[in-house]
């Protein structure tokens, strides 16, 4: 029998290398399938920083569902850490929601439902998967707090999907 106990330190190794958190640039630049495997290891302004990716490469509903749950992290991270300087954090979120955020709510804004669809999609990644930021467990309160009010915004694009429209309209915007 041959003896393959000196492989297992390599192969633990390798899967921990897998997961490694992601500055803004590397989900600018590296290949999709990549930042979404190690977003959850992520900062998230990573996520902003991806979702204005997709934006730009023309993968709209993605980088709505990216951008939601950027913000929910954020949110979160932000309940949860409530003594955080407001100029580093919370300055950092403000503005990334002002630019990055009012370009996709806009855009979002156009169809209610896929808007919805969305959000869901955010809140449905976000629960599948921990929070190497953020302890889930650490800040249930918090967290869960943080995804009623998100899922509190769905459900207020929906039943509100006719003015929205209709608003839209009269502002001279797309409506899809």
């Amino acid at each position: 029998m041959k003896r393959w106990w000196w492989a297992v330190p390599f192969c633990a190794a390798a899967a921990l290398a897998q997961a490694r958190p992601l500055e803004p640039e590397q989900a600018r630049t590296l290949p999709a399938a990549e930042v979404e495997a190690n977003l959850a290891d992520s900062h998230p302004a990573v996520f902003y920083a991806y979702a204005q990716r997709l934006f730009a490469e023309g993968r709209r509903d993605e980088a709505v569902t990216w951008f939601y749950a950027g913000q929910l992290r954020f949110r979160f991270h932000l309940a949860a850490s409530p003594r955080l300087p407001r100029d580093g954090d919370p300055a950092l979120m403000a503005s990334l929601n002002a630019t990055i955020g009012q370009t996709l709510n806009e855009w979002a804004g156009g169809s209610p439902q896929d808007w919805a669809a969305s959000i869901d999609q955010a809140l449905a990644w976000d629960a599948a998967h921990g929070n190497a930021i953020t302890s889930q467990q650490t800040h249930e309160k918090a967290w869960q707090d943080t995804r009623s009010g998100l899922a509190g915004l769905r459900d207020s694009i929906l039943a509100n999907a006719q003015d929205i429209r209709k608003q839209r309209a009269q502002r001279g915007l797309e409506n899809r």
